[in-house]
């Protein structure tokens, strides 16, 4: 019976510690239009005052993975909002309007979810996090005073929950497509929300490409306290 109830308690314990998920997997992953495995995504931007438009303080972004299908099946940022006008960097119009204007906005909050089978997991458990910085380099292309394109780089920091695991997190090309001023958003493209991570009926949407992200074994830099727990149901 001793040598029986050892046998069992084993057992038991093997299975208890597969239960549990190991912290992500150090490295570099790439987007697949870049070479890599991870998949490239879609984002709306939400304008929260009526009155307001692109670069405004409170608009809040929601970026989800896209596979040509479906939205979010591998990963997810949400809710990091503007804190501050953007910053003018430069300004090459000729006298007739033309040329590029670019800014860099900071934004502040926001938390992010990363499958357990993406390249970086090990098929047991989900990944969730806190974002520590979000900033966006964003240059409008004009052809005659008229602006024809909006075109965005982003860099992001961010801790993982439950692990000593931080992420780097660089988009390097991210489109707006169209605006709720044009068209109703269609329905495969991430929801808009607010400041407040609410709902919210007015922005614009793009596309989300050439991505890089590099998981470190630690931080070496402050976190705060994640804040999953209080917005996750909108991603049940």
């Amino acid at each position: 019976m001793g040598m029986k109830r050892l046998i069992i308690s084993a057992t038991l314990v093997l299975i208890s510690g597969s239960a549990f998920a190991g912290p992500p997997t150090v490295g570099v992953y790439l987007s697949n239009d870049l070479g890599g495995t991870m998949l490239p995504g879609r984002f709306s931007e939400s304008w929260v005052n009526p009155a307001a438009s692109h670069g405004q303080p409170g608009n809040t972004l929601n970026a989800m993975s896209w596979n040509g299908a479906i939205l979010g099946s591998e990963w997810k940022v949400w809710c990091p909002s503007i804190v501050i006008p953007p910053v003018l960097v430069s300004d090459n119009r000729d006298p007739n309007g033309t040329g590029d204007v670019t800014y860099q906005t900071q934004y502040g909050g926001g938390l992010f979810w990363m499958s357990r089978n993406g390249p970086w997991g090990d098929g047991i458990a989900d990944y969730t996090g806190v974002v520590q910085t979000f900033v966006v380099t964003t240059t409008y292309q004009y052809v005659l005073g008229t602006v024809l394109g909006i075109r965005g780089n982003v860099t992001m920091s961010a801790k993982f929950d439950g692990y000593d695991n931080c992420m780097e997190y660089t988009i390097n090309n991210t489109a707006f497509v169209h605006t709720t001023d044009e068209m109703p958003m269609p329905a495969d493209y991430p929801p808009f929300l607010d400041n407040s991570c609410s709902s919210w009926t007015r922005g614009g949407w793009g596309t989300v490409t050439e991505i890089s992200l590099r998981i470190l074994g630690s931080c070496t830099v402050d976190t705060r306290d994640a804040t999953w727990g209080a917005v996750k149901a909108l991603y049940k």
